[in-house]
């Protein structure tokens, strides 16, 4: 039996018979303000088709292609951005009032003169978060929109499509990366903050926490009518380092179980990435209906793998691998191939995916990278 890449992808994301364990190395481009002056360390350009030539063509790995869809601000909404001092200011204005945050700039801000909604650097540099009241949230909601126009639908269309077409040239699988929850809202109201919102104001987290989920059902629906094989949820920060279980099954247990239906009922497979903090809540994750689990990282201290294997091993796929924290920083390929061995010790061969944890980074040592693929051809 010999599959295409996109065969084995969703067949060992089933959990049915693949010719081998699939090999999928999540890469992360890392755009230069992130890279801090190091060096470019992959062998090709920062594109899919660079990418997938060199991937699929020069190392016979199973790529996935990735792609989202945005937000559209609806009628009536605008935004400005200013510096005062060293202050950065961004104000949106929508029919529901002002949406107003503002972040210290230093030499550790890489967005420019702007405030995004999800980066990382924002909660490090708040001095006023995005999201503090309930009507900061009715604001969000008029921005926070999937597609709606006929212009906005025909360049996803043309986007959608684009992606297809180089999926289907290397026969590889097509990703939608839609849905930030909990992980999103540490950005917004700061980690804290949002961690005390859903004890202290708990209306507010799940007003928020609803316009994402809104946005995501409608985005989901779009990507799989427009041929997405795969939806990646993000649940990076949607775990026990930050949320007790009561919390996190409070605020998103039903909307994820509705999110992973809708995938279900078009015939397409959900994953949901989670780097730690996901022991304590094994259980409750293998209730969500998950194809996959993407990333949890079992060599962190407060990994256990094993644990997954027994609660989730029956239902759920494992995309894993070395880790990115502990393994592929540094020139040690050696301990790359023993951590390759390591996952497939614990998770068989049955329903693994193979990729560095949480992705293969532009600026770790591309002999790491090489080192793992070695190991898997090995034990595959």
């Amino acid at each position: 039996m010999t599959m295409t890449s996109r065969e084995r992808i969703l067949a060992a994301m089933r959990r049915q018979p693949v010719d081998h364990v699939p090999c999928a190395p999540l890469m992360n481009f890392q755009p230069e303000d992130q890279r801090w002056g190091k060096r470019w360390q992959f062998p090709f350009g920062p594109s899919d088709r660079e990418t997938l030539d060199y991937m699929v063509g020069e190392l016979g790995v199973d790529q996935i292609v990735q792609t989202g869809i945005g937000h559209y601000p609806g009628p009536g909404v605008s935004a400005r951005v200013w510096m005062d001092d060293d202050i950065i200011h961004k104000t949106w204005t929508t029919p529901a009032g002002e949406l107003h945050a503002a972040v210290r700039h230093d030499e550790h801000w890489l967005p420019g003169l702007d405030v995004p909604f999800f980066h990382d650097y924002n909660p490090s540099h708040f001095v006023e978060p995005w999201i503090k009241t309930m009507q900061d949230v009715e604001c969000l909601g008029h921005i926070l929109r999937p597609p709606s126009r006929d212009d906005e639908l025909a360049r996803l269309r043309f986007q959608f499509a684009e992606t297809r077409k180089l999926a289907d040239r290397y026969q590889v699988a097509l990703c939608a990366y839609i849905g930030m929850g909990l992980t999103g809202a540490v950005n917004m109201f700061g980690p804290d903050a949002a961690a005390m919102a859903c004890l202290a104001e708990p209306d507010v987290m799940d007003a928020y926490l609803e316009v994402d989920h809104q946005f995501n059902l409608k985005a989901m629906e779009l990507a799989l009518d427009l041929g997405a094989d795969i939806i990646r949820r993000n649940g990076f920060y949607e775990s026990c380092d930050l949320y007790s279980p009561d919390v996190l099954d409070r605020f998103l247990g039903a909307r994820l179980r509705r999110e992973a239906a809708l995938t279900h009922s078009a015939g397409r497979l959900f994953g949901y990435t989670i780097l730690s903090g996901y022991a304590p809540i094994a259980g409750w994750l293998a209730t969500l209906g998950l194809d996959s689990l993407l990333c949890p990282d079992i060599f962190l201290r407060d990994g256990n793998g094993p644990a997954l294997v027994e609660v989730l091993g029956e239902t759920a796929s494992f995309w894993t691998g070395p880790s990115d924290t502990i393994h592929m920083p540094y020139e040690r390929p050696d301990e790359v191939r023993q951590a390759v061995r390591k996952v497939f010790e614990v998770f068989g061969k049955a329903g693994l995916i193979l990729t560095p944890v949480s992705s293969a980074k532009a600026v770790f040592p591309w002999e790491n990278v090489l080192a793992m693929i070695d190991a898997w051809k090995r034990w595959r």
